[in-house]
């Protein structure tokens, strides 16, 4: 077991971006209440989106810390009985209201898991946030398909999803890593993925365990780079970045608005984490018009404020 944790901590440390790491500060976003807003100057929270940024900015390099101490203090009274984060709509009298179930119970349990356990030490976490954190396990862990070793979406679907299983992954690797929970389960996972998803003779990930979707950007191209932002081990055969931003991801790079609903910026970390600046830099001019427009929202808006913190790719804009 310590061997694994210490691996596992080799590995976070080899995959973090390293930037200037100013404090991640979202005006127009975050309420004074901590609610974190999907959209700016909007009326409806999306726990996927609020959680999905606050991580993405850590990797990102930026301090967290007082945007997601505010947020939890928000969030965690609003977790179900079941263990599940639904959408909310804030009321014209300023009430939050229940509007809707998660997305996807499997990906948005996995979150609030990797938020809480990289935030707080499992020593200090206050007690109403370990029981959320219980909770929180135990719903993921009911979503476990015993046969192939997957996470379905929600209950009883008996669908699975590439991307989400990534980021299952990856919060059952920061349990493992920060709680020492979870680990047996990571190491399932990790095998199951390619199994379940990876077609050896399209050297392709599939999107889902059925109903594919037709070929578009989303989901099937953009849930190419998930196993890889997980950390995963790559399959053989499983094409490079390059070859990925070359064909299929051609489109993100120039940031085509008829084939993108979103700039989808959490893909840079893939750019990052294999030292494509240049990719990272015209991501970036490109992604800069749709801000604060109806195409643009709590994630896309974090990734930005990160590359402008990055020392190195400050260089090389200047270079």
């Amino acid at each position: 077991m310590k061997r694994l944790c210490l691996l596992l901590a080799m590995w976070a440390m080899s995959t973090t971006t390293c930037l200037a790491g100013g404090e991640l500060q979202l005006p127009g976003y975050q309420l004074d209440d901590g609610a974190l807003l999907l959209q700016k100057g909007g009326g409806v929270v999306d726990p996927y989106f609020a959680m999905k940024a606050l991580l993405t900015a850590e990797e990102l390099g930026l301090h967290t810390h007082a945007v997601t101490d505010a947020w939890v203090a928000w969030l965690a009274p609003r977790q179900e009985s079941n263990g599940s984060f639904p959408r909310f709509a804030q009321q014209a009298n300023g009430i939050w209201r229940r509007s809707a179930n998660a997305d996807a119970d499997d990906s948005t349990l996995a979150l609030w898991i990797s938020l809480l356990s990289r935030r707080y030490d499992r020593q200090a976490m206050p007690a109403a946030l370990r029981a959320s954190l219980l909770r929180a396990r135990k719903a993921l862990w009911q979503l476990r398909w015993l046969d192939d070793g997957v996470y379905e979406y929600a209950t009883g679907s008996h669908l699975a999803y590439l991307m989400d299983n990534a980021e299952v992954y990856t919060a059952l690797r920061d349990d493992c890593l920060h709680a020492r929970y979870s680990c047996q389960r990571m190491r399932q996972l990790e095998k199951a993925l390619p199994l379940t998803f990876w077609d050896k003779d399209q050297r392709h990930w599939r999107v889902a365990t059925r109903n594919q979707s037709p070929a578009a950007f989303y989901p099937d191209v953009a849930a190419q780079l998930f196993p890889r932002l997980a950390g995963l081990p790559a399959p053989a055969g499983q094409p490079s970045f390059d070859d990925w931003v070359k064909q299929e991801g051609l489109p993100w790079l120039q940031q085509d608005t008829l084939k993108l609903d979103f700039p989808w910026g959490v893909l840079v970390l893939a750019a990052l984490k294999e030292k494509r600046l240049d990719v990272a830099n015209t991501w970036l001019q490109g992604a800069l018009a749709a801000r604060d427009t109806h195409h643009w929202n709590i994630l896309e808006e974090t990734v930005l404020l990160g590359l402008q913190q990055d020392v190195e790719l400050q260089k090389f804009q200047g270079g």
